[in-house]
């Protein structure tokens, strides 16, 4: 099953944030609670984890990127599932 993970809300912020910096790459294995990227606005710098085990199947942010809230950023699966709905 794919996970998708989305830009958050940070607080009360509406514009767009800042993706830093990855700690993951495509075809990485992660773990539940794992950090995946770090995120950061004008006042608040969160970090993202992943809620399940699986394979990152793809980013779709680079860092640097400003992003708008709900953006996909990454996807989380096992290696066999079909992403190109997502392409």
């Amino acid at each position: 099953m794919i996970h998708e993970i989305t830009m958050p809300k940070l607080g009360m912020m509406d514009g767009d944030i800042n993706l830093s910096e990855w700690y993951v790459k495509e075809g990485d294995k992660v773990a539940a609670g794992q950090e995946l990227c770090e995120i950061e606005s004008q006042k608040i710098t969160n970090k993202i984890e992943t809620k399940i085990d699986g394979t990152v199947l793809k980013i779709f942010t680079d860092e640097g990127d400003e992003v708008p809230i709900g953006t996909l950023l990454a996807l989380i699966g096992e290696e066999s599932d079909d992403i190109s709905k997502y392409l």
